[in-house]
């Protein structure tokens, strides 16, 4: 027979043992709560890279990967940086739920761990890892990647669609000059190159450079493109693909000027401005100068040209904004630069019969345009689909 002072002891034992369950799951639910109630008070400022970084970030109302980007690796633009590490979480990178918890690039105490669900009575299914560092607050930039475009209006005005119309091209000379475009046969055959580096080292390298960096020197072949002379500007280029019936794409590395040059020798140039890596043997032309279209309101068309998404710049796997295409329509249709285009997914039609409209994905300016082809950079966004064999057309002109 049990004694009451023993039945009292386990009464005590029990009671502690159910006190130290519940403080022990309190503590384990308490830094996330915490968290959401305390900001931290930079949190509308990007963390540096020597600032400690929490391991996750729990999404709320509002928040998007670019915003996300934004504030805890400061830039953007690394957005997809996130989107790897939680492709177990988030299907689409245009949606992300409140309530996902997604683990963070570069947290202080390396990564997350992953929660594994166990029906052992004496395991417990674990969260991420807590860094100790807790989460900012993360506030909307704005009409940018994964968000809605603006409503704004300008003069009224709408497109055919019934989206407003943009105020005017956002063209700019460093996009200009770094887009991609397309040349013809004739353009290709007289194009010079860069031949030879003007460095003369006096002891003897196991290989001769040939990549370059801003305000080095190098010898250019100007081709059959005239003879070069001082204070004259080249655009460098390497070759891209070559489209059918299109021509040969030409994707800028950068420009130098002539600061010396002899009728039947090299020219001594200078790089003053690179976009990719520039090196020997790659391309040059005379470089066109850049006139800014005048910012004003664009006019509105019906049916104007339309063509389908040729090939983007650096072929990534989810382009976005700022992401250079090109497609089969230029200058015989009309195009100019400054003009806006819309890329949508075409009207289709579901194995029940239902009809779904056409939707916009993207809306681009035009920021190089030849003969027979147009460059685009994409300006604003409402869902990631810009890829190869989207269908785009002319929505606005310039005047």
């Amino acid at each position: 027979m049990t004694s009451q002072s023993s039945r009292s002891l386990n009464r005590t034992s029990s009671s502690h043992a159910l006190w130290s369950s519940l403080a022990l799951a309190l503590t384990l639910l308490a830094p996330a709560g915490l968290r959401a109630q305390q900001p931290d008070s930079a949190s509308t400022t990007a963390r540096s890279d020597s600032t400690p970084r929490p391991a996750t970030h729990q999404v709320k109302t509002g928040d998007t990967l670019w915003d996300l980007a934004r504030v805890y690796l400061g830039d953007p633009f690394l957005w997809p940086e996130i989107y790897r590490l939680n492709t177990d979480v988030v299907e689409d990178p245009h949606w992300i739920y409140p309530g996902e918890v997604l683990r963070l690039p570069g947290a202080t105490l390396g990564e997350p761990a992953v929660a594994v669900a166990s029906n052992a009575p004496d395991q417990q299914a674990t969260e991420p890892a807590d860094t100790g560092v807790m989460e900012m607050e993360v506030e909307s930039s704005g009409p940018t990647l994964f968000h809605r475009l603006p409503s704004r209006r300008v003069g009224g005005s709408t497109l055919q669609d019934g989206s407003p119309l943009d105020p005017g091209p956002a063209v700019r000379p460093g996009e200009y000059y770094a887009a991609p475009f397309v040349i013809g046969d004739r353009e290709r055959k007289r194009s010079g190159s860069l031949v030879a580096s003007t460095e003369m080292p006096g002891v003897a390298a196991a290989h001769d450079r040939n990549v370059f960096q801003n305000e080095e020197r190098v010898y250019m072949d100007a081709g059959k493109q005239g003879t070069a002379s001082v204070g004259d500007h080249y655009l460098v280029y390497r070759d891209g693909p070559d489209l059918p019936g299109v021509g040969q794409v030409v994707v800028p590395t950068g420009v130098v000027v002539v600061e010396a040059a002899g009728r039947d020798e090299a020219a001594t140039v200078r790089i003053v401005k690179q976009f990719e890596s520039v090196e020997l043997g790659q391309h040059v032309m005379p470089l066109e100068e850049f006139v800014s279209p005048k910012r004003v309101a664009l006019t509105p068309v019906s049916e104007g040209p339309s063509s389908k998404i040729l090939w983007i710049h650096q072929e990534p796997q989810l382009a976005s904004l700022q992401a250079y295409f090109i497609v089969a329509v230029g200058e015989r249709e009309g195009v100019k630069l400054g003009d806006e285009f819309h890329v949508y997914r075409e009207r289709t039609k579901l194995e029940t019969g239902v009809r779904l409209p056409a939707e916009q994905i993207a809306i681009a300016h035009v920021v190089r345009v030849t003969d027979r082809a147009t460059t685009l950079i994409v300006t604003g966004q409402r869902n990631p689909a810009i890829r190869e064999g989207a269908r785009t057309q002319l929505a606005a002109r310039m005047p």
